[in-house]
């Protein structure tokens, strides 16, 4: 049967946003404003945790209890809530309510982006059998200098987290086969757009459409836009200039066997290529860690706007504390010590616990 739904994937940094752009555009898609992955994924995972708590009550009240109380009320607005009873199994909900959603605004395929979620491929596999996927992959020494720069995070960290990021792009395209699993270039896109673009669509079993090609219809202003109104090739090696040869040779060293995998030229030659140890990755992303803890302000985007967030101590110092705890504690200690992280509460009906 012909898949429906999508989702855009990729390390952070690595094109996602212009993917989404480009495909948002066409007549047939239907694409999620704000990634809803996650939300799908953990609300449906905490049925795991919270279901002990509430197994006595009704079925389809604890569900609808479940996806109307997910961070923000996101989730509720694709679920189809109101007919839980029509369903028999949670796949069929979540694909029903997404089939609705198509049919409601006439297109043919619903999408998602969501970077880093192809960590998460068997949790969304096991939600969404009949799922795609679209994994964009960048230059690492590139995405790694945008880390570190964008999102304040050690070099050699972001170096690390590419490597991470995409060795599970590999690996999905060999269990799900590339027919479901699509690794294309962020470079590739930006050069030969058309090219790439048709590529997509045929994956994805649409027709290639040229609106796709037309990003000059942002209004906002230059300096915040996230996805320009052109393909803007400047940025394939700018990092080049903006590393110097010693940071270059340190990504390599982390990064250059998977470089070269994926068609990319190394630039220096490093005496031996060494991954992180999972200590020097907990000592890195600690010390970052700290760092955070005091950077009041932070760049983010809202759609596709860059925007300067204030963030306040107490949200600063909760961060610190799951982060740190997430790199020493099991996970059952940490959804104890930071249950509101995870759900807001755990008991359907507060009364009747009393």
């Amino acid at each position: 049967m012909k898949s429906k739904i999508f989702f855009i994937v990729g390390v952070q940094r690595s094109g996602t946003t212009l993917l989404q752009s480009l495909l948002s555009k066409h007549p047939d898609v239907s694409m999620e404003e704000r990634a809803i992955a996650f939300r799908i994924i953990t609300c449906f995972n905490n049925l795991y945790d919270l279901l002990p708590f509430n197994v006595a009550h009704n079925k389809e009240a604890f569900l609808k209890w479940l996806i109307e109380n997910d961070e923000k009320g996101r989730l509720a607005e694709l679920i189809d809530t109101d007919n839980l009873s029509d369903y028999q199994t949670i796949q069929e909900l979540i694909q029903q309510s997404i089939y609705k959603k198509i049919t409601t605004e006439q297109t043919v395929l619903w999408g998602d982006k969501s970077p880093n979620a192809q960590h998460y491929i068997k949790d969304l596999k096991l939600l969404i059998p009949e799922a795609k996927f679209l994994h964009i992959v960048r230059d690492g020494r590139a995405n790694a200098y945008s880390m570190s720069k964008r999102s304040y995070q050690n070099l050699r960290l972001s170096a690390q987290h590419w490597v991470d990021g995409n060795i599970f792009g590999l690996v999905n395209q060999d269990v799900l086969g590339k027919d479901s699993y699509k690794l294309l270039r962020y470079e590739d896109l930006l050069t030969n757009p058309e090219k790439e673009l048709q590529t997509v669509c045929t994956f994805l079993e649409i027709p290639f459409n040229k609106e796709m090609l037309n990003l000059s219809d942002n209004a906002l202003q230059e300096e915040k836009q996230y996805v320009k109104t052109y393909f803007d090739t400047s940025k394939i090696n700018a990092w080049q200039e903006q590393l110097s040869k010693k940071s270059i040779e340190e990504v390599e060293t982390i990064q250059g066997p998977l470089l070269e995998k994926l068609g990319y030229q190394l630039t220096t030659t490093p005496a031996t290529f060494k991954i992180l140890s999972l200590r020097k990755k907990i000592y890195l992303n600690q010390i970052d860690n700290i760092k955070h803890l005091f950077r009041r302000k932070k760049l983010g985007m809202r759609g596709q706007e860059i925007i300067e967030l204030e963030l306040s101590f107490k949200n600063r110092l909760y961060t610190y504390l799951t982060v740190l705890a997430r790199d020493v504690l099991p996970l059952p200690i940490i959804k104890s010590l930071f249950s509101r992280y995870f759900y807001k509460e755990k008991y359907f009906n507060k009364k009747e616990k009393k």
